[in-house]
């Protein structure tokens, strides 16, 4: 077993704690920003929308090394496993114009061209 699949499933058996009425399953980004395979734990309470998300590991951009670290994770985990690749990036809904629990004390929308002074 590889040195990075030993750190994958010990980082995974340190955050998937097994706690009641929770819903856990693996995130795999195919990060081309930065040239990467990322590995996280996403966790969520029943009847909660917000997401815990633990990372685990951070892989080199090279397919057999992430084809081989992605089978000892099977082999170790039956946990869903869901995949996104930043090429294609998704638009989460309609445009935050006002969020006062992280300081923006003013609403956002943007002036069109005739009201800016």
């Amino acid at each position: 077993m590889l040195a990075e699949s030993k750190a994958l499933i010990a980082n995974l058996d340190r955050y998937f704690l097994r706690r009641y009425q929770w819903r856990y399953h693996i995130l795999i980004v195919d990060n081309h920003l930065f040239n990467c395979y990322s590995f996280f734990l996403q966790a969520q309470r029943g009847g909660e929308r917000l997401i815990h998300s633990y990372d685990l590991l951070e892989i080199p951009h090279r397919v057999a090394l992430y084809q081989e670290v992605c089978h000892d994770l099977q082999a170790h985990s039956a946990l869903s496993i869901e995949y996104r690749d930043t090429h294609h990036l998704v638009h989460p809904g309609a445009d935050i114009v006002q969020d006062l629990a992280h300081g923006h004390y003013k609403n956002t929308h943007y002036h069109d061209a005739q009201n800016r002074n």
